[in-house]
């Protein structure tokens, strides 16, 4: 996998000297994940990263990113054509709105809009409650729905409070998960609020919040005494 790396990286900064100067053109060889080897291309804050055997394809996958955040996607052998579309969004830095109209065959992300809008952790936030209930929306029955609709109620009541535009929701098994970490695979010491749902309309509550680790069982809503956790938690910074 390195030596085709190496070559790839060699062809796409051939097609591109300025490549040569930007702050990070490297290659990740990952131990054991042989599919998650790539090369980083980064300047500022846009970067692209290049997978030349993506799940065995023979077709590199070359991901676009703002802030370390996937906007766009595209699989291609076409080098130079590739080259083109590194040029203008990681040198030139050009607005998503716009290399869509350069390049037609880029399809963006929900994501793209609001980093164009200088809004991407928002919309980083919101995109992990619309997985959340995409998710659950999924796979629900009459039988799944008895188990999960104390947690569904509280996830629309919450979302009502516009919360989802501040804070990251996810879950770990049946642990409902409140952050303010912009990326998944939070750590249990950082701040967060865990929520467990009992049934019978209840839960327990699990905040890790400055000083309070004190766990609390309530009726399923947000008035109270989890919104007064949730006040706290917006105090935090985001990270």
């Amino acid at each position: 996998m390195s030596k085709e790396l190496k070559e790839l990286q060699r062809e796409i900064s051939n097609n591109c000297d300025e490549l040569c100067k930007i702050d990070s053109n490297k290659i990740n060889i990952i131990p054991d994940f042989n599919f998650e080897d790539h090369i980083e291309l980064k300047d500022e804050e846009r970067g692209c990263r290049i997978y030349p055997y993506h799940f065995s394809s023979e077709t590199p996958k070359y991901e676009f990113e703002w802030d370390d955040c996937p906007l766009f996607q595209i699989s291609s052998n076409n080098v130079k054509r590739q080259v083109k579309i590194i040029k203008s969004w990681v040198l030139n830095k050009t607005k998503p709105s716009e290399i869509q109209t350069q390049f037609p065959e880029i399809k963006l992300n929900k994501l793209a809009e609001y980093y164009e809008k200088g809004e991407g952790i928002k919309g980083e936030f919101i995109e992990s409650w619309d997985i959340l209930e995409n998710s659950r929306a999924k796979s629900l029955s009459i039988e799944y729905y008895e188990e999960i609709k104390d947690e569904l109620k509280l996830v629309k009541e919450m979302r009502s409070f516009n919360l989802h535009e501040s804070l990251r929701i996810g879950s770990q098994l049946s642990v409902l998960i409140l952050s303010r970490a912009r990326r998944q695979g939070i750590h249990e010491d950082e701040p967060q609020i865990r929520i467990v749902f009992l049934g019978d309309n209840k839960m327990k509550i699990y905040p890790n919040l400055n000083n309070n680790r004190i766990s609390m069982e309530s009726e399923v809503k947000y008035e109270g005494y989890l919104e007064d956790l949730i006040k706290e938690l917006l105090k935090e910074e985001v990270k």
